[in-house]
Order: structure tokens, then C-alpha cells, then sequence
């Protein structure tokens, strides 16, 4: 009985250890704002890291598989979320004029609280000349992404700063021992 009572809790601790350590890139965005350069970002990145996965909704996600089940199995996955902020991020409305961000639904806001409560390193990238987020802009859940400092990308400077966010992701890339959250 003892014996049996030592396997049973070795299992339920075993259950818990993920297979193989995290270890992708996930790119959260929202189309009407920054749509373009979740594109070239994912091409780029994906031939600078041919080993890493990169993860973007348009092209990682099959056909009859459950959007939001896809999205939390590839944040898990990942120990970089890149957080495209365009001009209009904040402020993008749904069918009912509702601002999208303030729907616990939306997906971009589902992403982004999803790689926080799990500690995934979240980079905001400034795209063309979007401002500095305010904590008193987002919801609770996403206010520590207005303390996470920022990285700028613009059409003019983008080989500059991608190379920025290229340098980045591979230091976190190569220090998994050390905590991702940023």
C-alpha cells in the first residue's frame, strides 16, 4: 500500500513536466494595424531560427481546429511572445463599436494575458510611430504590458530594428534557465 501511495504521487508530479522545454516564438497582432509586418516578421524570423518554431494565426492554425485551444497550446510552447502595437491597437472597435481590447474574448488580449500568466518573455514592438502604452489604457490583466519596455520598428528604420528584436530573442532563446518573464 505505501508503495503504491509513493507511484501514485511520482505520476501526478510526472503529469505536470512538460516534454520537451518551451522553446518557439509567437507573433501576436492585430490585422487592420499591423498585419504587414506580422508577415515579414514571421518570414524573417523563421530563417534567422530555422530550428524555432514561429507562430502566427494566419498560417499555424489548421482548418476545423479550435482557435482559442491553438492559441493557449502555442503560447505554451513559446518563450517569446512579440506584441505588434500599431497606431490603432488600442483602439480598434468590433461590429457594435465596442473597443475590441475590452472584450475578454478578443483574441489579441486572450494572447498577450495568456504569455503573461504563464511568465512567456512579452516584447512590445512599437509599429510606425504607435505611442508608449498607459496602464490606465488596458484592462486589469494586460496593465503589466504598459511596464515592459519597448522596442520601435517603422517602414524607414526596419532592417535596424529588426535586427534589434532579432538580437533579443536570442538571448532569451539562449538563456532558458533564466526566468522569461520581462
Amino acid at each position: 500500500m505505501i508503495g503504491s501511495n509513493v507511484q501514485m504521487r511520482a505520476l501526478r508530479q510526472v503529469r505536470y513536466v512538460p516534454a520537451f522545454p518551451p522553446h518557439g516564438v509567437f507573433i501576436s497582432y492585430r490585422r487592420e494595424d499591423s498585419g504587414p509586418y506580422a508577415i515579414l516578421l514571421k518570414e524573417h524570423l523563421s530563417k534567422h531560427f530555422p530550428d524555432v518554431p514561429v507562430f502566427m494565426d494566419l498560417d499555424s492554425i489548421e482548418a476545423g481546429i479550435d482557435f482559442a485551444e491553438a492559441i493557449e497550446s502555442a503560447v505554451s510552447s513559446c518563450v517569446v511572445l512579440v506584441a505588434l502595437i500599431g497606431r490603432q491597437w488600442l483602439t480598434i472597435t468590433d461590429e457594435e463599436g465596442q473597443r475590441r481590447l475590452d472584450n475578454p474574448d478578443d483574441y489579441v488580449r486572450f494572447e498577450i494575458q495568456t504569455a503573461l500568466e504563464r511568465c512567456v518573455r512579452v516584447i512590445p514592438v512599437l509599429v510606425d510611430g504607435a505611442r508608449v502604452l498607459r496602464l490606465q489604457q488596458l484592462p486589469a490583466d494586460l496593465q503589466k504590458l504598459a511596464r515592459l519596455n519597448a522596442l520601435e520598428m517603422s517602414y524607414s528604420r526596419f532592417e535596424y530594428d529588426e535586427t534589434r528584436l532579432v538580437a533579443t530573442i536570442e538571448k532569451v532563446l539562449a538563456s532558458p534557465a533564466e526566468s522569461p518573464a520581462g
